[in-house]
């Protein structure tokens, strides 16, 4: 592990439990705007009389940006420190919701979702990174990082609909405000070196040593589900389930029952990656995706829309929990923040395909409830993908258990 400028890393410390705490309170607050963010943008799309096939069109021009930046960001480590990555997200992230808070126009959309965009990988990358490098065990650190981030996209979806109640715009300005209090902590985080640069690839060596492992074969499967179920889930969810007649308020308490759902399946990781990897990979896919599928594709019963996203929820918290770990655990300690920055890049850009996707079939279908239910029934794909190559394989070696 990497040194802390200032700070022994060996062993518990005070300076390293207020690194946590720092950590973690820019994370709930950071997760907090995010999740205003999730509620307000799409609605506040239609509401300013954008077409809805736009929302989806939006919504894939932050994973754009998502996606560019975290290509890059494995070659930045190597030059920052993490911290400067968190600590510029969260001032993009004041700048893109101030936009957007002065100007409902399409252009100020483009500009709020690009900078949405690059502050999202900056952040979530950089944070994820801090912890693990901070922390012996990749899957306490991700797991203790993802509740807290968990307890943020509940407090986000209810902000959400009790302010969008009132004003969408208003809105955007709490989740301004929210971003930059969390610029705060991200000053005071320790100091991590930055990464040990890679030396150029040759004779087979370098990063395609590990991207042809198997557990980061299967992590970037779990990472890439889990960033196309959030790109449905912010971006389509919240037009269908107001346009089934639910109002804004409801809306932001069914997101925030996900997200708790999503917390759940996070507590539930450590028992569901003992049973390895396919197993793991299986049981989250098919839940985000089939209950996706159910609750845009019947969004107008509220117990049985709860009840799907859920369960959609549950498994996605699984994936995006376990995805990241087995990663993490599968390389290096040198080159844990270039494959934590490549399963962002798989992530963000499933993030970009999903809701692009709906949108392009949004223009052949009758309704944006079909198009979504059909992306979410192709999100689960992996799973029956999963099943039938773990039959194929009966009566092979036992799939070991992640340690």
């Amino acid at each position: 592990m990497s040194g802390i400028v200032g700070s022994d890393p060996s062993g518990p410390s005070s300076s390293r439990i207020r690194d946590q705490v720092f950590t973690q309170l820019g994370n709930i607050t950071f997760s907090t705007a995010q999740g205003v963010i999730g509620i307000v943008v799409p609605l506040l799309a239609v509401h300013a009389g954008h077409p809805i096939g736009v929302v989806g069109i939006i919504v894939a021009i932050s994973a754009v940006s998502q996606t560019v930046a975290r290509v890059g960001m494995g070659a930045l480590m190597s030059r920052f420190p993490t911290k400067y990555f968190i600590v510029v997200a969260t001032i993009l992230s004041v700048i893109s919701c101030t936009v957007l808070w002065f100007s409902a126009a399409l252009w100020a959309f483009v500009v709020q979702q690009l900078l949405q965009g690059v502050a999202r990988a900056y952040f979530w990358t950089g944070a994820q990174t801090h912890v693990v490098r901070g922390s012996d065990s990749a899957v306490a650190a991700l797991s203790r990082f993802n509740v807290v981030q968990g307890v943020g996209q509940l407090i986000g979806p209810v902000l959400a609909g009790v302010v969008g109640g009132w004003s969408l715009p208003g809105g955007m300005l709490i989740a301004a405000g929210l971003s930059g209090f969390a610029l705060l902590p991200a000053l005071a985080l320790a100091r991590f070196e930055p990464f040990a640069a890679k030396p150029r690839a040759k004779d087979g060596d370098g990063d395609g040593r590990w991207t042809s492992s198997p557990g980061v074969r299967t992590a970037a499967s779990m990472t890439a589900v889990a960033g196309a179920w959030r790109g449905v889930l912010n971006s389509y969810l919240p037009v269908i389930l107001t346009a089934a007649g639910h109002s804004i308020p409801v809306v932001g308490v069914l997101v925030t029952l996900t997200n708790l759902a999503s917390l759940g399946g996070t507590a539930v990781a450590g028992r569901v990656q003992a049973k390895g990897p396919r197993v793991a990979n299986m049981i989250g896919t098919a839940s985000a995706g089939l209950g996706m599928a159910v609750a845009v594709l019947f969004p107008g019963p509220i117990m049985l829309v709860g009840v799907a996203l859920a369960v959609a929820g549950a498994g996605a918290g699984v994936l995006q929990t376990i995805g990241l770990a087995l990663a993490a655990d599968s390389v290096g300690p040198d080159d844990r923040g270039r494959v934590i920055a490549v399963m962002g890049a798989f992530r963000s850009t499933c993030l970009l395909v999903s809701p692009l996707g709906t949108a392009g079939l949004v223009m052949l279908l009758p309704s944006a409830s079909i198009a979504a239910g059909i992306t979410s029934l192709v999100i689960s794909t992996p799973a029956f993908v999963s099943l039938f190559s773990r039959k194929g394989r009966q009566g092979g070696a036992a799939e070991k258990p992640m340690s």
